[in-house]
C-alpha cells in the first residue's frame, strides 16, 4: 500500500466564468485587475509533457462558452497600438471569424448550370448531326422514293392534326383534273389548286391564274403549269417549292414519284427542248427535238430514264415516235433509243417497278425495254374503243366501250406482262377508273363499282351527284358535282 502522504495535492478547481476570465487575462484580452485570483499551479519536478486530449478539454469548453457569450469590450488602454502587427490570438480570432462567415453557393450553382448547359449543347449538336445525316441519306440515296425531309415532317404534322373526315363539300370553280397526293387528293380548277389530307383536312388553296391549267403529281408534290403558257409552279402540302418562267410556251410536263421533273417547251432552233430537273430543281439533263413534237413525258421511278412520246407525220401517214433516254449518260445521242409506232396515238406512259415502260395507245398497249427499245409484250384491243386507262405498280387497267350501248363498258385488268387478270362489266356508263394496290373502281355518272384484283365485285354505291373523277390512294376518292367521297373497298358487297 502507498503511504497517505504520497497522494498529489489537488489543484483548486475554477468555475467556468473564472476559467474564461483567466484565459482571457492570460491572452491579454482583460486588464490584470479583472483577472481572478487563482492559486498558482504546483511547480513540477520535471518538464511537463505536452497536454493530452483530456487536459485540452477545459480550453475547448472555454471556446464553446466564448461562442455562447460575447467577450466583454476591452478598455481603450488595452487596444492594440497602431502600426503593430496583430498578435497570435488576434490572427486566430480573425481566421475563426472567416470560418463563421457562410460560404456562398453561387460558384457551385454556376458550375452545375455550366455542366447542364454543356450537356444540352452536346445533345443539340448530336441531334443536328443525326437529322442532317438522315436528310442527306434520305434525300440522296432514296431520292426516287422520298422527296425531301420536309415531306416527312408534313406527313407527321398531317397525322397529328387530322381532318373531320369524308365526305367534304366540293368548292372549286371548274374542275380540270384530280390526282392522288401523299395519301390525299389534289384538285386542279380553272383558277386554283386545292390540296386535301387523307382525312379530308383542307391543306392549301393556291391561286394559279393560268389560262389552260394542267397538273402532274409525284408522291407528295404537285406541279401545275400553263399549257401553251410560260409559267409553272411546284407545290408541296405545306409550301411553294418552286416557280419557273420560260422564254417559250410549255408543251407538257412529266414527274416521277421521287420528284424528278421533265419540262418540254418550244425552242428557237428546234421543234422542242426538254429540261430535266432534280428533286432539288437543279438542271441535270437536256434533250432537243428537231423533227418530233412531244405529246407526253414520263420519268422513271429512280429518276434515271426519260420517255418522250412524239407525234410523227411521214408520207402523209400519222404515227408515234417513242424516244427513250438514259440520263446517266452525258452524251444524249449515245443514251437515246427510238421506236416508231405506226397508226397509233400515245395516250399514257408509265414505268413499271422493273424499269420497263408501258405505253397505252389508242389501238394497243405495249411494254418496251428502255435500253434497247424492243417491245417485250403487247395487248391488242381488237377494234374496241378505249375510254379510259390507269396504271399502278405492275398492273394496267383499260376500259372499253361497247358499240351501240351507253352502259355496256368492260374493264380489263392486265398484269406485268400484259396477261389478262380480270374482265368485268360494271353496268355503268364509265367516266373514269382508278387502280390501286388491292382494288380498282369504275366511276359512272350515277354510281361507282369496286372490284378486287381478281375481278370480284365488293362495293357498289349510288352517288349523291354526277360523278366526274376518281383517283386511287389507300382508298379511292370520287369527285362528284357536289362533294368528295371516300370509298373503302372490300368492306361491302
Amino acid at each position: 500500500m502507498k503511504p497517505k502522504d504520497s497522494k498529489p495535492k489537488k489543484e483548486k478547481k475554477l468555475s467556468p466564468t473564472e476559467a474564461f476570465r483567466a484565459a482571457a487575462a492570460q491572452q491579454g484580452l482583460l486588464p490584470p485587475q479583472q483577472a481572478p485570483q487563482a492559486a498558482p499551479p504546483p511547480v513540477p519536478a520535471k518538464e511537463a509533457p505536452p497536454a493530452s486530449a483530456k487536459q485540452a478539454a477545459p480550453a475547448a469548453k472555454s471556446k464553446q462558452k466564448q461562442k455562447q457569450a460575447p467577450a466583454p469590450a476591452a478598455p481603450p488602454e488595452a487596444k492594440q497600438p497602431a502600426g503593430q502587427p496583430p498578435t497570435a490570438p488576434d490572427a486566430a480570432q480573425g481566421k475563426k471569424g472567416k470560418k463563421k462567415q457562410p460560404k456562398s453557393d453561387m460558384p457551385r450553382i454556376e458550375q452545375i448550370r455550366r455542366r447542364k448547359s454543356e450537356k444540352r449543347l452536346r445533345r443539340a449538336v448530336l441531334a443536328v448531326l443525326v437529322l442532317t445525316g438522315i436528310f442527306l441519306y434520305l434525300g440522296g440515296v432514296f431520292a426516287g422514293s422520298i422527296n425531301f425531309f420536309g415531306d416527312l415532317l408534313d406527313t407527321a404534322k398531317i397525322t397529328l392534326l387530322p381532318g373531320d373526315g369524308w365526305p367534304a363539300a366540293l368548292d372549286i370553280d371548274g374542275l380540270v383534273d384530280a390526282k392522288p397526293l401523299g395519301g390525299g387528293v389534289a384538285l386542279c380548277g380553272k383558277s386554283e389548286l386545292q390540296l386535301y389530307s387523307p382525312t379530308a383536312k383542307p391543306l392549301r388553296t393556291v391561286q394559279h391564274g393560268y389560262a389552260e391549267p394542267a397538273m402532274v403529281t409525284g408522291n407528295a408534290r404537285v406541279c401545275v403549269y400553263n399549257r401553251g403558257g410560260k409559267e409553272l409552279r411546284v407545290e408541296s402540302r405545306s409550301r411553294t417549292l418552286a416557280t419557273k418562267s420560260y422564254d417559250y410556251p410549255i408543251l407538257t410536263v412529266g414527274m416521277s414519284p421521287g420528284g424528278t421533273m421533265a419540262v418540254a417547251t418550244k425552242a428557237e432552233r428546234y421543234l422542242a427542248a426538254i429540261t430535266v430537273y432534280s428533286p432539288t430543281f437543279d438542271e441535270v439533263y437536256y434533250a432537243y427535238l428537231a423533227e418530233n413534237y412531244p405529246l407526253a413525258l414520263a420519268v422513271s421511278q429512280d429518276g434515271k430514264h426519260l420517255a418522250v412520246a412524239c407525234m410523227q407525220v411521214a408520207n402523209g401517214s400519222f404515227g408515234t415516235r417513242l424516244l427513250l433516254y438514259d440520263m446517266t449518260k452525258s452524251d444524249t445521242e449515245a443514251g437515246q433509243a427510238a421506236v416508231d409506232i405506226a397508226d397509233n396515238a400515245p395516250l399514257q406512259l408509265h414505268y413499271l417497278p422493273t424499269g420497263e415502260l408501258v405505253v397505252v395507245c389508242d389501238g394497243f398497249t405495249g411494254i418496251y425495254n428502255t435500253e434497247t427499245g424492243q417491245q417485250v409484250a403487247r395487248y391488242d384491243y381488237g377494234g374496241r374503243s378505249l375510254l379510259a386507262a390507269d396504271g399502278y405498280g405492275k398492273n394496267t387497267l383499260l376500259v372499253f366501250d361497247t358499240a351501240g350501248s351507253s352502259t355496256a363498258s368492260s374493264c380489263v385488268l392486265l398484269g406485268e406482262t400484259l396477261q389478262q387478270l380480270a374482265v368485268v362489266s360494271p353496268g355503268v356508263d364509265v367516266q373514269d377508273v382508278a387502280l390501286g394496290a388491292e382494288y380498282f373502281y369504275a366511276l359512272g355518272k350515277k354510281a361507282a363499282v369496286g372490284y378486287t384484283l381478281a375481278g370480284e365485285e365488293v362495293d357498289r354505291q349510288v352517288l349523291p351527284a354526277e360523278g366526274m373523277k376518281i383517283v386511287s390512294g389507300k382508298a379511292a376518292f370520287a369527285i362528284t358535282a357536289k362533294e368528295i367521297l371516300q370509298f373503302t373497298p372490300l368492306n361491302s358487297k
